[in-house]
C-alpha cells in the first residue's frame, strides 16, 4: 500500500499535490498467491482498490490526491453540460446496453482527496446488479453504464446533479460532492421489457410492438440461462414467447417479416433447448414449426444447425432415413463442420448396430418357426 512521507495538509493538497513512494518490501512480503491460484487476502486487497491510486497503473493515470478538476481534463464529457464526464481505461467489445437492459457490475466509488472508495463492489466481492433506467442507482451512473460495452472498465466524474444532491445523507460523502466511479461492465442481458411489459394495461399488451419487444427480452434471458445449461428455465422463457407470438394479430404489413424472423428464432432455440435437454419428440415438433414458417426455405433460409438438431433427434428415435435427409442437408451447407461430420458417423453406426439387431431378431423369428 502506497505510504506518505509526510501528514497530509489538506490546505496545500489542491495547490501542491504529494509525493508518495512504495514500500517495495512490503508488497514482496504480503502480496503471494497460495498453491491452488487463488489470491492471498493481501493481494485481493490490491486489486480491489483503485490501482490508480495507489500508483500500480499501466496507462496514464491520475495519482495519489489529484484533484477532480485535473482529472477531468483527461476525460470526454457525456453530456452537453459536462456534468458527467468519461475516460476509458479497458476498452470492451459488442452491443451497449439497452433501455430497460439488465447489467451487472463492479465498481469503486470515490470523492475526492480520499483513495479509500465509500462504496466498493469489489470489497464486499459481489457484483452489483440493476435494471438500467428503473431508478435504482443514481443518475450518472445509470447514464455512465450505458455508454459502456461489455468487458469494459471506465472511470466517470459525475457532479451532484447526476449524483447524492446538495443534501447527501452519505456519511463518508459530503453534501454537493462530486464523486469518482470506476466501473466495470461485466454482463449485459436485454431483459429488462419483461417487467415493463408485465405493469401494462391488459389491453396494451395485445400490441405486437409491445410483444415484440417483450419476446425479445425473454430471449435474451433464454438465451443466458441456455449459457449456463439452466435448459428448463430457457424452455419456459421461450415457450412463453411461441404463446405470445402464436395468438398476437398483425395489423400492419411491416410487421409481418418482424414476427416471422422472431418466430423463427424462437422455434430454433425450442429445438436446441429440447435436443439438449433430451426431449426429442418435443424438439421435432420445433423443427417442423419452422419448415412451416418459413415455407421449407422458401421465405426465409434456414439455418444448417436446425437440420442438424432435426436429424440428430431423429436418429434418437430411431428414424433413421429422415436423419440422413436432414442431416445430409445440413453437411451441403457446411461441409467442412466437424460436428456434422460427427454426426454422420454416430448416424451410419447406430444404423448399422440397428441393422445387425434387425437381423438377430430376423433369424430367432426364423428360429422359432422351425421349432414350432
Amino acid at each position: 500500500m502506497a505510504r506518505l512521507l509526510e501528514p497530509i495538509d489538506l490546505s496545500k493538497l489542491a495547490e501542491e499535490g504529494t509525493e508518495f513512494r512504495v514500500d517495495a518490501d512490503f508488497v514482496r512480503d504480503n502480496v503471494k498467491s497460495d498453491e491452488e491460484g487463488e489470491v492471498s487476502n493481501s493481494e485481493q486487497g490490491i486489486q480491489q482498490c483503485n490501482t490508480e491510486c495507489i500508483g500500480i497503473f499501466d496507462e496514464d493515470v491520475y495519482e495519489e490526491g489529484e484533484p477532480f478538476e485535473i482529472i477531468g481534463k483527461k476525460m470526454t464529457s457525456l453530456v452537453p453540460n459536462g456534468k458527467i464526464k468519461k475516460r476509458v481505461i479497458r476498452e470492451g467489445a459488442g452491443d451497449k446496453p439497452t433501455e430497460y437492459s439488465m447489467v451487472k457490475i463492479h465498481f469503486n466509488a470515490y470523492v475526492e482527496y480520499d483513495e479509500n472508495p465509500f462504496d466498493s463492489t469489489y470489497m464486499r466481492n459481489k457484483p452489483y446488479g440493476f435494471i438500467v433506467n428503473d431508478g435504482r442507482v443514481i443518475a450518472g451512473l445509470d447514464f455512465a453504464v450505458q455508454s459502456m460495452k461489455p468487458n469494459e472498465k471506465s472511470q466517470f466524474l459525475i457532479h451532484p446533479d447526476y449524483a447524492y444532491g446538495r443534501n447527501c445523507s452519505l456519511g463518508r460523502v459530503p453534501s454537493n460532492a462530486t464523486v469518482l466511479f470506476e466501473v466495470e461492465l461485466l454482463e449485459i442481458v436485454h431483459s429488462g421489457a419483461v417487467l415493463t411489459y408485465e405493469k401494462l394495461p391488459e389491453d396494451q399488451q395485445k400490441e405486437f410492438s409491445e410483444i415484440y419487444k417483450y419476446c425479445v427480452a425473454l430471449c435474451e434471458r433464454g438465451k443466458k440461462s441456455f449459457s449456463d445449461r439452466q435448459y428448463l428455465k430457457a424452455l419456459i422463457d421461450y415457450n412463453t414467447c411461441a404463446a405470445k407470438l402464436e395468438k398476437v394479430t398483425l395489423h400492419y404489413k411491416d410487421d409481418i417479416e418482424k414476427h416471422r424472423q422472431l418466430l423463427l428464432k424462437v422455434y430454433t432455440n425450442l429445438l436446441i433447448c429440447y435436443t439438449r435437454n433430451k426431449e426429442f419428440r418435443k424438439a421435432c415438433l420445433n423443427a417442423k414449426k419452422i419448415y412451416d414458417v418459413t415455407k421449407n426455405g422458401e421465405l426465409i433460409k434456414i439455418h444448417p444447425k436446425v437440420y442438424f438438431n432435426h436429424a440428430k433427434c431423429l436418429r434418437y428415435l430411431g428414424e433413421y432415413d429422415s436423419a440422413k435427409t436432414f442431416l445430409d442437408k445440413a453437411h451441403k451447407m457446411e461441409p467442412k463442420n466437424p460436428e456434422i461430420a460427427n454426426e454422420m458417423l454416430n448416424l451410419d453406426n447406430d444404423r448399422a448396430e440397428h441393422r445387425q439387431q434387425e437381423a438377430i431378431f430376423a433369424k430367432a423369428l426364423m428360429r422359432e418357426s422351425h421349432e414350432s
